[in-house]
C-alpha cells in the first residue's frame, strides 16, 4: 500500500505517540469493560486485583522484583478468601484491529477500587500499568449524590509560520485530571466525552483530507487509494491526537464514555449537498474540481464515502467499542447504531449519534434518522419518575444555541462571509431539521412533565454555556449544558457569531422561551453534580487561570471555577 501510513516516520507528530495504551469504558456497579492497544500483536493477560484484599504496595514489591512473573503475582490471591480478589483474563491482538481489543470484567464489588495491569504472556513481562498503576472505580448501586465529567473538541494544534505543527493547551488535559481525581475520592462516576475526540481535518500539517487531495488518482481502471489505506490515515490521527500522557490517564483512570461528531470523519460530515449536475451540489467544497483532480464527479464521490467508510471502521475501533455493547441488550439497536444508554440510581444518560445517520440529502428527519428517534422516544417514555428522576441527553451539537436571527441567514451572505454555512445546516434551528428539533423537543418536554428533571449536554461550538428553555404552556423547564472545547487554539466563527449575534433571551420558533445563564469563550471542561436528596444538579464549569507568586510575582497557570450554576426544575 503505498500511501499507507504504516510505519510512516515523517508524520509531523509535535507531541508522544500512542502505541501502548489502555480506556477504562461501560462500568457498572459489578462490571468494567476495558480497552487496550498493543502495540504488537501477540497474546495478553489482563489481571485485576480487588484492592480492598490485595493493597497495591503488595502488587509494586512483587513487580519490583527482577523478572517478575505471573506464577509470583497470582500468590497474592491466597492473602484473600474472596475467590475473585485476583482475576485472570487472556486475549489475544491483531493488525486487523490495529491491536485494540476489548475486554469483559465480570464478578465485581459495587463502589469499589480495583487496579488492573496488562502482562505479554509472549514475552513474559508486564507491558502497562506496572510504572504507573492503573485503577478503575466500579459504580455504587445506592441512590445518592453522583458527579461526572463532561469534555468535548480536542484540536491541541496549530500550523506556526514556518509550517510546522505546534501543540497548544495541552495544560488542560492536567487540570481535567486533577480535578476528577479530586472528585473521585467522593462521588465521581464517569466521564463523558462529548465529539470531537481528533480531528481528521483539524490543522492543516496534520490533516488526512489534506493528504487525501494530494494522492488521489486513477492507474489505470483503478481508483486509489483504497479503503484499507484510509484505514490506516484515522488510525494514525487517533494515535497523534491521544498520545498526551495527561489525556491518557483520564481515559485509563476514570469509565468514559464516547460519542463522536464531524471532526471524526471531516468537517461539517452530513451536511453537504450531492446532486450531481445540479447548482446546489457541493461536493467541490470537499474535493479539488475535476479540472484540478483529473476525476470524474463518480470517482471523487467514491472516494468521499471509502473515506466516510474507513471513519465509521475506526471510530468503532478506537471509542465506540468500549461504550455499552447495545446490540447484545436489545434487537432494536442494529449493528450500524452507536445511539447508546446507561442507567445509574436515580438517573439516566441517552447518548443521541447525531452524524452516523446524518444525511442532508435525506428528505425528513435528517439527523437521527427514523429508527433512532423511535428507539429515543421507547426509552424516555418507558422510563419511571420515582427510580429515574433526572435524565441526561447527550447531543454533540447543542439544540437551542442558535436563535432564528443567525439561522434564518441560511444560505446568505453571513454565513458565506464567516465560513459557516455547514456550521448552521449542523445545527438543530436550521429550518431543514426544525421538524425533528420540535419533536425531541416534545419528548424532551413531555418527560419534564411527568416530572423528570432534564438536561441536554452538548459540545462542538468551542463555546461554554448554559441555557435554559422553559415551556410557557407549562412552566416546565430543561436545561441546555454546553462544554466546549477542552483543546483548541482558536476561536471557531460560530463562537464569535454565537457572541454577537444571539441574544441572552428570546424565544424559539416552537413557542420555548431561552434564557443564557452563562457563557465562556476559551478552553474549558466541566464537572455536572447530582443530588437526588436535594433535587439539585449543578453545572461547574473550568477553565485556566494565570496566577502571580506573591514573592516574586512569576505567573503561574493553573485550573479554576470559571462558574458554578444550580438547576432548578420548579418555579
Amino acid at each position: 500500500m503505498k500511501n499507507s501510513f504504516v510505519n510512516k516516520p515523517e508524520r509531523p507528530w509535535p507531541n508522544p505517540y500512542l502505541e501502548v495504551a489502555a480506556i477504562v469504558g461501560h462500568t457498572t456497579p459489578h462490571s468494567s469493560r476495558l480497552w487496550f492497544r498493543t502495540h504488537t500483536p501477540g497474546h495478553f493477560v489482563v489481571l485485576v486485583f480487588a484492592l480492598s484484599e490485595i493493597p497495591s504496595d503488595a502488587i509494586d514489591s512483587v513487580l519490583a522484583e527482577p523478572n517478575p512473573t505471573l506464577a509470583q503475582l497470582d500468590e497474592l490471591r491466597a492473602r484473600s478468601a474472596d475467590h475473585y480478589a485476583l482475576q485472570f483474563y487472556s486475549f489475544e491482538s491483531s493488525t486487523e484491529t490495529d491491536t485494540t481489543a476489548v475486554v469483559d470484567i465480570e464478578n465485581l464489588k459495587a463502589d469499589s477500587h480495583y487496579r488492573y495491569l496488562l502482562w505479554n504472556e509472549d514475552t513474559d513481562q508486564p507491558l502497562l500499568g506496572h510504572q504507573r498503576p492503573l485503577t478503575l472505580k466500579t459504580f455504587a448501586e445506592v441512590a445518592g449524590p453522583i458527579s461526572f465529567g463532561f469534555f468535548s473538541c480536542h484540536m491541541p494544534y496549530k500550523k506556526t509560520l514556518f509550517g510546522r505543527t505546534q501543540v497548544v493547551n495541552e495544560q488542560m488535559w492536567d487540570y481535567f485530571h486533577e480535578m476528577l481525581s479530586r472528585h473521585n475520592e467522593k462521588d465521581l462516576r464517569f466521564v463523558l466525552a462529548g465529539g470531537d475526540q481528533v480531528y481528521s481535518d483539524g490543522v492543516e500539517t496534520l490533516s488526512i483530507w489534506n493528504f487525501l487531495k494530494k494522492v488521489m488518482r486513477r492507474e489505470g481502471d483503478q481508483l486509489l487509494p483504497d479503503i484499507d489505506e484510509m484505514i490506516t490515515w484515522y488510525r494514525d490521527i487517533y494515535r497523534g491526537y491521544w498520545g498526551f500522557p495527561a489525556l491518557r490517564e483520564v481515559f485509563s483512570s476514570f469509565p468514559t464514555y464516547m460519542i463522536w461528531d464531524d471532526h471524526e470523519i471531516a468537517d461539517g460530515w452530513g451536511s453537504f449537498r450531492f446532486a450531481e449536475g445540479m447548482p446546489r451540489d457541493e461536493i467541490d467544497e470537499i474535493l479539488p474540481d475535476q479540472n484540478d483532480s483529473n476525476l470524474s464527479y463518480q470517482d471523487r464521490f467514491e472516494l468521499i464515502q471509502r473515506m466516510v467508510q474507513a471513519a465509521k471502521h475506526v471510530y468503532r475501533e478506537y471509542q465506540h467499542s468500549h461504550n455499552p455493547n447495545m446490540q447484545q441488550a436489545s434487537p432494536a439497536f442494529p449493528a450500524d447504531a452507536y445511539d447508546y444508554h446507561i442507567e445509574f440510581p436515580k438517573g439516566a444518560l441517552y447518548v443521541l449519534d447525531g452524524r452516523g445517520q446524518r444525511d442532508f440529502d435525506r428528505s425528513t428527519l435528517k439527523i437521527l434518522g427514523k429508527d433512532q428517534l423511535e428507539r429515543f422516544k421507547n426509552w424516555i417514555e418507558g422510563l419511571d419518575v420515582e427510580t429515574t428522576p433526572f435524565i441526561f441527553v447527550a447531543s454533540a451539537v447543542p439544540m437551542v444555541h442558535l436563535s432564528h436571527i443567525l439561522v434564518d441567514q441560511g444560505e446568505g451572505f453571513l454565513p458565506d462571509l464567516a465560513n459557516i454555512t455547514d456550521d448552521l445546516r449542523d445545527g438543530w434551528e436550521h429550518k431543514a431539521h426544525r421538524v425533528e428539533n420540535r419533536t425531541l423537543l416534545k419528548y424532551l418536554f413531555k418527560a419534564a412533565k411527568k416530572g423528570h428533571r432534564v438536561c441536554i449536554l452538548s459540545g462542538d461550538v468551542h463555546v461554554a454555556a448554559a441555557f435554559r428553555l422553559t415551556d410557557p404552556d407549562s412552566g416546565k423547564v430543561i436545561y441546555q449544558l454546553t462544554s466546549s472545547a477542552i483543546t483548541y487554539n482558536q476561536s471557531r466563527a460560530l463562537g464569535w457569531a454565537l457572541g454577537k449575534v444571539v441574544p441572552d433571551t428570546g424565544v424559539t420558533h416552537d413557542g420555548y422561551q431561552f434564557k443564557r445563564l452563562a457563557r465562556y469563550t476559551d478552553s474549558n471542561f466541566s464537572l455536572i453534580s447530582v443530588d437526588p436528596d436535594k433535587d439539585m444538579v449543578d453545572f461547574q464549569l473550568y477553565g485556566e487561570q494565570v496566577t502571580h507568586d506573591p514573592d516574586n510575582g512569576d505567573a503561574r497557570q493553573n485550573s479554576h471555577s470559571i462558574a458554578k450554576i444550580e438547576l432548578r426544575f420548579t418555579q
